[in-house]
């Protein structure tokens, strides 16, 4: 080996590699450790609590969305952010906890929009069942419900009522996944994974008039998924069709605003 004339560069005998070439495979083997370490490291997700009307909440978010939203007296804030852990780096952010606390702040004055143009993330739904009765009980509209049995139906599982009604209770994103909107099929509101007090106080909210037994009300009608058509209950077309493919409304007002036309058979009002 001897000394080049290039300061900071040594040439070597024949048959060895410059030092100009080891840097440039230093920088290659280099590149190319960046690039995996990025595979394995886990990417963040902000974690923070939430003061709301209803009550305490723990909110997540990750890159690609809402990743949680739970009752925090209702549930174990502890093995939600450990479940967040086994995919994410939980990074406490008050951002989360302000932008959600608005939004709900904007649903629970009336406004039915403020929780449906957020993206949500299902990656702590392992369950391809579950993700499936998810993403439909998101088309469900406010001011409307769709019962376990429907919902089931609905996602190709029509024997599937108990499935559906374990699925509500494992939703990591409340009221963003409206959860509060699937009922019984007898017409009473069921359980809630917050309490029946903040299911009622949500679906009211909402417009949906809950009566005094917290069942469907009287005034409610059948709205028809496919054909936008919305029909009294005791109309022979709610009969005639498939379960899944009936939402109910509170009223026709809520089933007009959700882009349904009234039947012409048994005109609701």
């Amino acid at each position: 080996m001897k000394a080049s004339h290039q300061p900071g560069v040594t040439e070597f005998a024949d048959g060895e590699a410059s030092a100009a070439a080891i840097d440039e495979m230093i920088g290659a083997a280099h590149a190319r450790l960046v690039h995996d370490f990025a595979i394995v490291r886990r990417p963040p997700a902000r974690v923070g609590v939430v003061e709301s009307r209803l009550g305490p909440l723990l909110a997540a978010e990750s890159p690609r969305g809402l990743l949680a939203l739970s009752f925090l007296d209702h549930s174990d804030g502890g093995a939600t952010v450990a479940a967040i852990r086994q995919l994410f780096d939980p990074v406490e952010d008050r951002a989360v906890a302000v932008r959600a606390g608005a939004e709900i702040d904007r649903l629970l004055d009336g406004d039915a929009s403020a929780v449906t143009g957020r993206v949500v993330d299902f990656s702590l739904v392992p369950s391809p069942f579950r993700r499936r009765a998810f993403q439909r009980l998101r088309t469900v509209p406010a001011g409307a419900v769709v019962t376990y049995q429907a919902l089931a139906a609905a996602i190709g599982a029509p024997s599937g009522q108990r499935a559906i009604g374990n699925t509500m209770a494992t939703n990591p994103v409340a009221i963003y996944v409206p959860c509060h909107r699937v009922i019984r099929s007898d017409g009473s509101v069921g359980n809630y994974g917050g309490g029946v007090d903040r299911k009622l106080m949500l679906l009211r909210s909402e417009g949906f008039k809950v009566d005094r037994g917290n069942r469907v009300p009287a005034g409610a009608v059948y709205g028809h998924w496919l054909s936008r058509i919305f029909c009294r209950p005791d109309c022979s077309a709610v009969r005639r069709a498939e379960r899944r493919q009936w939402i109910i409304f509170g009223d026709a007002e809520h089933a007009r605003h959700a882009g349904m036309r009234a039947c012409k058979l048994c005109r609701p009002a």
